[in-house]
């Protein structure tokens, strides 16, 4: 009897495997549907950008021409003009002010002292010319020549949009938050009738107050019920979220068919089972539980990441056709965003098809004959700007300057990846090194940083598939979890590896391939 009991309860534990299965599906379709609504809320903002882009795309700052600007665009509640030094042109410094310029200056006081806030004085920009010149390019090549600025006052989120003109001023608009709140509620629906299965639930735009600031649905939430999924919005937004709140006992409906079915199915060959084949299924189910988990965090980790460089790839291409009869450096500074996220996109999507044929077992390399360094510092070229950027120096000491016989490709994604991770989470320590060189008939790559390292709990996981050491889309470094898997397998494969090295302070990588000299 003792074998038959145990298989009773594992026959329970199968059903509740089933419904936490049924649960991440679930989830997985709450999380759909919030973003599509969140990606409607996107363009309606792309929308409102591109028009307030238009609106301080102007070359004249006197009173007379600013003061109609207010009066005549509804979602303008205020303008701003800095001179290339930081001076406040507009509103005045002398002559009567209107009480909407006065309340202005009195709540941004603080931000337009700021020098740092938007952009650096021109003294300090031509210093920098001069002294970047050598390593990536010029100063306005590494900085956005617009963007948005969000704070609190008055218990309420603010935002101003800015753009920096050619001449070095700075043309920006205090938003109406009210006339943009009831133009992202113009675009919400009324009800939530669309997908079949949701209609008794909820769905809330909540501000960063974790106030709801709209809400539709059948289901009407206690005040302290938290929601089943959310999901935040992006800039300039990102500190609200959408959030979808169901009552229990709808889950509980949609578990109760699939739980009987199952349970009459297990109860009834319970007779014809081994044991150990029940603790086969068991084992399975919880793989099957633990793979689905995996799947939905990767498919959305990945879809977040192509999000953002594809939305930043559209709208700047747009403001590049609009723009063509303008002076040449707006748009070399567009095409230096372009550029740059493309690179970025283009990496996400090899990895994903690296992986791929990794897990299809067809993964090879294709080694011909190249120099290590110059592949080396082709890599370091497309990351400079953006690790200048996050204000981290970069530094190569190249030692590996023979010609060996080495896949060029493959060595370019395992040292993008490498420093990709740098960029994402080592800024913070402002210094990197890549160091290379040749011993005998193996290339080793050394890539350092100096930032917060990685814990000694997490050194044996950051090499597997999935392994990050924060899995939340939300926490500021963005990833799918594979970079590191990727590295290593290429480098494996290379008949070589990718360790991680102890060391004092940050985190150091080396890159070891097999890459006999080239031959005479």
């Amino acid at each position: 009897m003792a074998p038959l009991s145990l298989l009773v309860w594992l026959s329970f534990r199968v059903v509740q495997d089933e419904q936490k299965m049924i649960q991440v599906k679930f989830d997985e379709l709450l999380l759909g549907k919030l973003s599509d609504i969140s990606v409607t809320i996107s363009k309606l903002m792309e929308d409102r950008e591109r028009k307030l882009a238009k609106i301080t795309d102007i070359n004249q700052y006197d009173v007379n021409s600013l003061r109609p600007l207010v009066r005549d665009r509804r979602i303008v509640r205020q303008i701003f003009v800095l001179d290339s030094k930081g001076e406040r042109i507009h509103p005045p410094t002398s002559g009567q002010l209107t009480r909407s310029e006065q309340s202005f200056i009195t709540k941004t006081r603080r931000m337009l002292q700021d020098r740092t806030q938007f952009f650096r004085p021109m003294d300090e920009i031509q210093d920098s010319k001069k002294s970047s010149s050598s390593r990536s390019g010029s100063w306005h090549e590494k900085h956005k020549q617009m963007g948005w600025h969000v704070w609190f006052w008055d218990e309420g989120i603010n935002f101003i949009f800015w753009q920096r003109s050619s001449s070095g001023h700075i043309v920006g608009v205090e938003v109406d938050r009210m006339a943009l709140l009831s133009d992202i509620v113009g675009e919400l629906p009324e009800t939530d009738m669309e997908r079949p299965g949701l209609e008794d639930g909820r769905i809330r735009l909540v501000d960063a107050s974790e106030r709801p600031v709209y809400g539709w649905g059948a289901y009407e939430p206690s005040d302290r019920e938290k929601p089943r999924v959310s999901i935040k919005l992006g800039r300039p937004l990102s500190s609200w979220k959408l959030e979808y709140l169901a009552p229990a006992t709808k889950l509980t409906d949609v578990f109760r068919g699939s739980m009987l079915v199952n349970l009459a199915y297990a109860l009834g060959t319970l007779g014809l089972m081994l044991l150990g084949l029940s603790f086969y299924f068991l084992r399975e189910s919880n793989r099957e539980i633990r793979t689905a988990g995996k799947r939905v965090t990767f498919v959305n980790q990945v879809s977040h990441e192509l999000k953002t460089p594809l939305t930043n790839i559209r709208m700047y291409a747009e403001l590049l056709e609009e723009n063509m009869d303008e002076e040449d450096e707006k748009l070399k500074n567009y095409l230096n965003v372009i550029t740059s996220e493309s690179q970025r996109l283009s990496r996400l999507i090899n990895n994903v098809l690296t992986f791929g044929r990794q897990q299809q077992k067809r993964q090879i390399i294709r080694p011909v004959p190249h120099v290590p360094d110059r592949i080396i510092e082709n890599v370091i070229d497309q990351f400079r700007p953006s690790l200048d950027e996050k204000g981290v120096e970069i530094t190569f000491n190249g030692g590996a300057e023979d010609s060996v016989i080495i896949d060029a490709d493959a060595l370019g994604q395992i040292l993008a990846n490498l420093l990709s991770n740098v960029e994402k989470y080592a800024s913070s320590g402002k210094l990197a090194a890549v160091t290379s060189g040749i011993k005998g008939d193996k290339t080793i790559i050394m890539v350092d940083d100096m930032g917060p390292g990685i814990p000694k709990s997490a050194r044996n996981k950051i090499f597997k598939p999935f392994e990050r050491l924060s899995s939340l889309i939300e926490d500021g470094a963005s990833g799918t979890g594979i970079g590191l898997t990727i590295s290593r397998e290429l480098s494996r494969l290379h008949g070589g590896d990718l360790t991680y090295e102890p060391c004092k302070k940050g985190s150091c990588f080396k890159v070891t391939l097999k890459t006999p000299l080239k031959k005479n």
